[in-house]
């Protein structure tokens, strides 16, 4: 692993080196170590089930942009414009395949051809993961789902979020294992993992030339998460988590800050800096006499509570993101969160899961940010600014945020008057959320999303006033009994409101799966 590290990390690698590194040097060793377990009969048994699935999806719209719910926590593989297309050819073995197995083994690739969108050519999936008992190693680029919420009806979660494309990565999970002596009573998860983003080029093509934009950034997240009780005996279980995330490393240019003359920068991406990425430790030139910790770090505290029934399920979740360590404890109050609450009800034709949530990110521990000086040594650390950061263009790949979709993705800068700027110029945001689904029958299925948002903009870059703004989607994805593999879905969007403007879309997806081997 050390010796991965050090390829992966190399100075001034761009992104498709370090690619070939990452594929050279992990995929023989992680084939070298199912070898050492698995019988010939054995591998040829998990590499079978793969499906392959095509894919056409057209989207038309009126007004700026595309309505958001048509366009938000799609793995990025969607477009803020209002007139797009793709072609997509996806083949993935799903590890949970061998479930029950020692070895379980899957692998992905997906890759896309795109119109009106930020790129024409898309690698969206590339990757293989192996897992052993409740140990799974991920290297490569694969969609996540989200851990707490619903992925179809939900805004979606703070940190580790499904709106942009997935980051590359050499990925750790230790599955729920029962703490020694608890029974199963209290269980542990744990994740962790290293890449890099590989939107650098994009970044500097898309961008205004003055703006700051980076290149070569690394990426590290952690997790753990514990969970109390056992559904077999009582119905209840509480679960609460630790989300970390962090952007280092790389390059960053149009740096303008007060403490340096210099305006672009290199920034350690050699071993030292996984150590302090994964610590939380170094510092950055811009820090100047006030040093903070080497790169971008984010994350959330995760809780919920779920009833398991034997005919309905509910559950309530909540997440406080936090933008730096001055919101990594409670000293500054709990006043932004995410609150949520799920249903599953009993079968019937009618509505399967009903999903209430809001939002409030406008407090980011108060206005006034002061440095201490030497005739006013107090140090008062408010002003967080929700994805965003002073080296790096913020929690976004090309242009999507990461996190939460209602926090606006720097794609719609233009409707903000900044055109063209890597920055988030809405992150102060209010929200009430309703979605829902049924499934009428096994051939068909429904989902509709409401939300309702007031937004303030940033405390640097604040609107003239409140502005609302309404994101509606209905959708209906029809499965034929008559023309097995085959599913079409039809979405209708519509934006209202003074933040990005009004727009009615429609979007077309036609998909047709089949088993290869």
């Amino acid at each position: 692993m050390s010796v991965f590290i050090t390829y992966f990390a190399a100075p001034h690698a761009n992104e498709g080196i370090k690619m070939n590194r990452f594929c050279m040097l992990m995929v023989p060793w992680l084939c070298c170590c199912i070898m050492q377990r698995v019988t010939a009969q054995e591998i040829q048994e998990h590499l079978t089930g793969a499906t392959l699935t095509l894919e056409t999806s057209t989207t038309m719209a009126s007004g700026d942009y595309a309505p958001l719910w048509l366009t938000a926590n799609r793995y990025g593989l969607s477009s803020v414009r209002t007139a797009s297309n793709y072609e997509r050819a996806r083949l993935e073995r799903d590890f949970r395949q061998d479930e029950g197995q020692s070895w379980q083994l899957g692998y992905g690739l997906d890759l896309a051809v795109a119109f009106g969108h930020e790129r024409t050519g898309i690698v969206q999936q590339a990757y293989v993961e192996a897992a052993w008992k409740k140990v799974r190693l991920l290297l490569g680029q694969k969609e996540l789902p989200l851990e707490m919420m619903n992925p179809e009806l939900s805004t979606g979660a703070m940190t580790f979020g499904i709106n942009a494309r997935p980051i590359p990565k050499a990925r750790l999970d230790i599955d729920w294992f029962s703490f020694p002596g608890t029974n199963g009573w209290w269980q542990w998860r744990l994740y962790g993992s290293f890449g890099f983003f590989t939107d650098g080029p994009w970044q500097k093509k898309w961008s205004v030339p003055t703006d700051r934009y980076s290149d070569g950034v690394l990426y590290h997240e952690k997790a753990l998460h514990w969970q109390f009780g056992r559904p077999d005996v009582l119905p209840f279980t509480y679960e609460i988590g630790l989300n970390l995330a962090s952007q280092f490393g790389g390059n960053s240019y149009n740096v303008y800050t007060l403490r340096t003359d210099q305006h672009d920068f290199h920034y350690d991406s050699g071993l030292s800096a996984f150590w302090d990425a994964l610590f939380m430790k170094g510092s950055d030139t811009t820090d100047g006499d006030y040093p903070n910790v080497a790169g971008n770090h984010l994350g959330s505290w995760v809780m919920q509570l779920k009833y398991h029934g034997a005919r309905w399920q509910a559950r309530a979740y909540w997440e406080r993101f936090f933008e730096d360590h001055s919101q990594l404890t409670v000293q500054y109050g709990i006043h932004d969160m995410l609150l949520g609450a799920e249903v599953t009800l009993p079968a019937n034709p009618f509505v399967s899961t009903v999903v209430v949530e809001h939002l409030t990110t406008r407090d980011q521990s108060g206005p006034i940010f002061h440095d201490p000086t030497p005739s006013v040594p107090d140090h008062i650390a408010a002003r967080d600014e929700y994805y965003n950061h002073l080296n790096y263009p913020g929690w976004s790949n090309y242009g999507m945020t990461m996190g939460n979709p209602l926090l606006t993705s720097q794609l719609y800068n233009d409707a903000l008057g900044h055109s063209h700027h890597l920055r988030f110029y809405n992150n102060r945001v209010r929200a009430w959320h309703f979605a829902l689904c049924g499934d009428p029958s096994d051939e068909w299925h429904w989902r509709a999303k409401l939300s309702l948002t007031r937004n303030w903009g940033t405390y640097f870059t604040p609107l003239p006033d409140d502005q609302q703004q309404t994101y509606t989607l209905v959708e209906t994805t029809y499965r034929p009994r008559w023309a097995h593999g085959w599913l079409a879905t039809v979405g209708l969007g519509l934006d209202h409101g003074d933040l990005i403007g009004n727009s009615t879309g429609v979007q077309l997806t036609i998909a047709k799966s089949l088993n290869v081997w």
